[in-house]
């Protein structure tokens, strides 16, 4: 195993360590010590990966909220062009994969919602240069560009989209309140569609 392959394994080990306790206990109970322990590595190590637990978790929910993004794509074929649907239609079926994946993962849910800011987002899974988490943002650039449309703020519909999310879903699928997900769904997707008709420009 090289060295580019153990230090992979030890910074999923520390994610995958940290995900449990702070979903189970919490980040303020949750101490450094904890997180090595569980993962296994001695606490020195910790330090060659993360400032701290914070830093941590910022990277940590970032990596997740990417996964998630990334999944639904892989899901949906949205990605692989097998199916000619309008910008709209693909939206929407991207954001249904996210949907049932946080109802059927409520720890998810609940972290990704807590913890995932605009700012955390954009640097780390939209802004970083590494190659991999540029995937789900090049994707969305190129279904905009692929359906030969133009939309004045591509950014700004994304994060508008992310927040509506966010927002909506928490409650109704953790509580069932005040409707159900199938009850949300109609409506939550018709505002998404509104959200990208106004953000259209239209030829002259």
């Amino acid at each position: 195993m090289n060295l580019d392959v153990k230090k992979k394994k030890k910074k999923e080990a520390l994610f995958t360590a940290a995900f449990d306790l702070f979903s189970t206990k919490g980040i303020k109970s949750t101490s450094i010590s904890d997180i090595a322990n569980k993962a296994k590595i001695a606490k020195g190590t910790f330090y060659l990966y993360f400032k701290d637990k914070f830093d941590l978790r910022d990277k940590l929910v970032a990596e997740k909220a990417k996964r998630v993004l990334v999944d639904a794509l892989e899901d949906t074929g949205v990605n692989k062009g097998n199916k000619k649907l309008s910008v709209e239609d693909e939206v929407i079926l991207i954001v249904d994969s996210i949907l049932e994946r946080m109802k059927n993962e409520p720890n998810l849910l609940r972290f990704i919602t807590k913890n995932l800011s605009w700012g955390i987002f954009q640097t780390m899974v939209l802004g970083s240069d590494d190659g991999e988490n540029m995937t789900f943002y090049d994707e969305y650039h190129s279904m905009l560009d692929k359906s030969g449309r133009k939309f004045r703020n591509p950014d700004l519909l994304l994060y508008m989209v992310v927040e509506l999310i966010s927002g909506c879903s928490y409650q109704v699928i953790l509580q069932g309140t005040p409707v159900t997900l199938d009850e949300l769904k109609p409506d939550l997707f018709q505002t998404i569609k509104d959200m990208i008709a106004r953000q259209e420009i239209a030829e002259k």
